[in-house]
Parts: C-alpha cells; structure tokens; sequence
C-alpha cells in the first residue's frame, strides 16, 4: 500500500536475476502464511512495534530498505514453517472402510461410538477427532450407536445431507436417489440441504428422503435395523406395509392384491427364510402366492 516503498521493490526486483527469485520465493511463503487461520488471535500491533523497533535497529543504515525487506523474509518464513510443523502435528488422518458382499463389519470411533456396516456400504472417518465428531457415509446401510457428548455432537454426511446427534442410536440406509433414516433411541436432526427445512425424528420415527425430488415422507421405523438383528417384529401392522418390509429384507419384489378387509399383521420372525414367513400369511390368511417372472403377488380371499 506504499507506492514508494512498492517501486523500490519493483527496482530490487529488475537488478539481478537472484533479486527476482528471491521476491518470488518470499511472496509464496507470504501466500502460504495467510493460510495460516490459527494464527488470527496474533497481537498485531505488539507484533509490528516489535518488528518495526527491531528494523530501527539494523545495521548498515545504508541498506536498511534491503534489510527491511530481508527480515520480513525470514519473519515470514517463520509464520510458514509454524504454520507447516502445526498442520503436520494436528493433520486429521482419514480412514476409508469398505464392505463387500455378503459382509457385515463392525467399526469403532476414537469417540467410543460403534457403527455396524452392512454389505456393499462406504464409510469415511477420521482416525481421531479434533473437536468435531463428523463421518461420511456415501452408500449402503448402517446401524450407529453414538458415544454422548453434548458439547461435541456427532454429524453423519451423506448426498449433501447430513444427521446431528448428541447420544442415540439410529439406522441409515443412503442410495444415489434415496436416503432411509430411522431412531432406534433418543433424538437426531435431519439436515436434507443446505438451508433446507430440518426434521426432528424422536425414538420410532422414521422418514425417507428422496433426493431427487427433494422430498420428505414419514414412515414406520419398524424393522429398520431387521438386516442387523435377523428379526422381523410386526404389531398391528397393514398387509400392504408388511409386503413392503419383506421386499426391502429379503430383497424380493413383494406386492399385495385384493385387500378390502385391511387385514393387519401380529408376529415375529427370527432367522426365517421368505419362503416360511409366507407359509404363515397363507396360513393365517389363506392368501395365495403367485410368482411371476421376479415378482411375488399375495392375494387375499
């Protein structure tokens, strides 16, 4: 901001090709330097009286402007190996975990909190936290169980959205079109987009979130965590819902037909395969199975 002091650089700069080096080694370190967000709470003006007694100061008089331009230098260089030797000491080393298929894994955070992965699911964490306590998520399904801490709570990215909580359990299913959240224990904020309307989802809720379409529907929480347990819990629940819960665990298309009398479902299947759970239905019902092609129909009489 000195024009006189810039155009004495600029003739410093055009005597001697070291000269030019030397400006644009120092102006890159300079660059580097203003990186250095955590050294904001800095005294300033202690720091440029400091600075400005200790350039009186110099010998010769007769280069003072070089030395001046030297000790900035090296005041500089200062600031960037600090800042360099900080960010090598405080540098969050991220862990990328993987699962393939057929296999469920189980992680634990530094924390304390566990996250059981399901099959062909991504999940991205740091080795140790520093403060904040946020993963990425980007595919598949997961049962959390978070460590509490309120003064640092536990964040979940995943699609552009993301889940706060302080201490609870809960159930994440992420597609690239869909994300299926459900509360197993305590209370979690679900974040959609930024500045996007926030949902608070209690123990049993449940929402699914289309990311396409930017939209929100509740539904059951029942059985979210089904994949994990190897246990399907109905109570009182619709034919229509349970066919939709049996196609989403056995990963079968499952549809109902001729359901006038709204029949609901009261039962528990442990370790079950498809073809048991509707031997029952048909018992209990007498509802016919017909397959077609991928397709299982149920109807009701």
């Amino acid at each position: 901001m000195d024009p006189a002091l810039q155009q004495e650089v600029e003739q410093f700069r055009s005597e001697t090709p070291e000269n030019e080096i030397y400006f644009l080694e120092t102006q890159k370190l300079w660059e580097l330097s203003s990186k250095a967000a955590r050294l904001a709470d800095v005294d300033e003006k202690k720091a440029a009286d400091e600075l400005r007694d200790y350039l009186k100061s110099s010998r010769p008089k007769r280069n003072l402007k070089l030395v001046w331009f030297r000790n900035i230098a090296a005041a500089v260089l200062v600031l960037a190996m600090g800042y360099w030797i900080y960010q090598q000491n405080t540098k969050i080393v991220y862990l990328t975990k993987l699962t393939g298929n057929s296999q469920v894994d189980t992680v634990k955070l530094a924390d304390g909190s566990v996250i059981v992965m399901a099959e062909n699911s991504e999940l991205k964490y740091p080795e140790k936290f520093d403060g904040e306590r946020e993963i990425s998520f980007s595919k598949g399904q997961a049962f959390f169980k978070v460590a509490q801490d309120p003064a640092h709570p536990f964040k979940v990215v995943m699609n552009k959205s993301d889940v706060t909580v302080l201490g609870t359990s809960f159930n994440i299913k992420v597609s690239s079109v869909q994300i299926d959240l459900s509360v197993k224990t305590g209370r979690v904020m679900f974040s959609p987009f930024q500045n996007g309307s926030k949902s608070i989802l209690s123990e049993g809720q449940a929402i699914t979130y289309d990311s396409e379409k930017g939209e929100i529907v509740a539904k059951t929480a029942q059985n979210a965590d089904a994949w994990l347990t190897k246990e399907l819990t109905f109570v009182d629940t619709p034919l229509e819902e349970v066919c939709k819960q049996l196609s989403a665990y056995y990963n079968a298309d499952i549809k109902l037909q001729n359901n006038r009398r709204n029949k609901k479902l009261n039962a528990t299947f442990k370790n079950q395969t498809l073809a048991q759970v509707l031997e029952v239905l048909n018992e209990t019902y007498n509802i016919k199975i017909k397959k077609e092609k991928d397709q299982i129909i149920l109807i009701t009489p």
